[in-house]
């Protein structure tokens, strides 16, 4: 429960949330769950309830005054412009760099950590997150969008790639998160599934530009070759037999992960709920280390629902 707080937090620092805002949404919530409960919701249950989500609030905001407090003076959000738009594969797939348009730098990251878009459509205000896919050069941010696929960016990603030509403008904030590179991990394995892959490779270029290509593996699973994003680059890039493509008709097995994974081998999955659940039945049939093992869910909010129902 703390770890999905924490990850809540970084998203929510992200997005702009203020303290102000909690006893709105708290008051919502309880009347949800008042009305959910009926007649179960007796004065008692319902005080123990808004006890639970008043120190929820104030977990929150303790934890986002914090992540505040390290962005200095440079917070909220800031116009970026679209420096350059390219399609790199089927789907269709493009990458975005973009570039503040007051000329500062932009703000360091740490691999796997994401930025958030927003843009306002039909007088609605909508966010989404992006891992950079390439390491920080200080000037710019390179992230990736897919048209038409049903995910956590999905309208983001519609605007951008049919509205947002190079020299436009969108906002930007600071990266957060905390899904990033498995400390003291010796070998590394990817594991994406659809669009997962832009979740998984900046920290794949990372190692690379770190000189470590040797020590990265990559399964990535798509429906068909010419959807698989960045697959050209990391056949380029990875030595030969750390690359494995499999679409729609070869199904991930044990098979495929068995002999790639080593007690010291960090594994990093990205994908649909469904994705994830496949990969992660093999890996505890395989009985790789849990602690080693980091996942990115490219529905964040069916993936919270799920770990907290999964505790009950």
């Amino acid at each position: 429960m703390q770890s999905q707080m924490k990850r809540l937090s970084s998203k929510h620092r992200a997005v702009g949330v203020t303290p102000d805002q909690y006893p709105v949404v708290n008051k919502y919530l309880l009347q949800a769950i008042k009305e959910n409960l009926g007649d179960k919701a007796t004065p008692e249950v319902v005080a123990a309830w808004q006890a639970v989500l008043d120190l929820m609030a104030q977990t929150f905001i303790k934890r986002e005054k914090e992540l505040y407090a390290q962005l200095g003076e440079d917070k909220g959000f800031v116009p970026f412009s679209v420096a350059k738009k390219e399609q790199i594969a089927s789907g269709p797939t493009y990458t975005f760099t973009l570039s503040r348009q007051d000329g500062k730098k932009v703000w360091p990251h740490i691999a796997g950590q994401y930025i958030t878009i927003r843009i306002e459509k039909d007088g609605v205000v909508h966010n989404g997150h992006y891992v950079p896919v390439e390491p920080s050069d200080g000037n710019t941010y390179v992230i990736t969008c897919r048209q038409g696929h049903d995910d956590q960016n999905t309208i983001i990603s519609e605007e951008v790639i049919r509205n947002r030509a190079v020299g436009s403008t969108v906002l930007v904030s600071a990266p957060a998160g905390s899904f990033g590179l498995v400390k003291d991990a010796k070998h590394h394995l990817f594991i994406s599934g659809g669009i997962g892959i832009t979740f998984l490779m900046g920290m794949i270029n990372e190692l690379n530009k770190q000189g470590q290509s040797s020590s990265v593996t990559v399964v990535q699973c798509a429906q068909t070759e010419d959807r698989a994003a960045f697959a050209d680059k990391l056949r380029n890039t990875l030595p030969k037999g750390q690359y494995l493509l499999l679409t729609k008709e070869q199904q991930i097995s044990k098979n495929h992960l068995q002999d790639k994974l080593k007690p010291d081998t960090g594994v990093y999955i990205s994908g649909s709920e469904t994705f994830l659940d496949a990969v992660n039945r093999i890996l505890n049939e395989s009985g790789h280390p849990r602690s080693l093992v980091r996942i990115k869910s490219v529905e964040p909010t069916l993936g919270l629902l799920k770990a907290l129902d999964s505790k009950k």
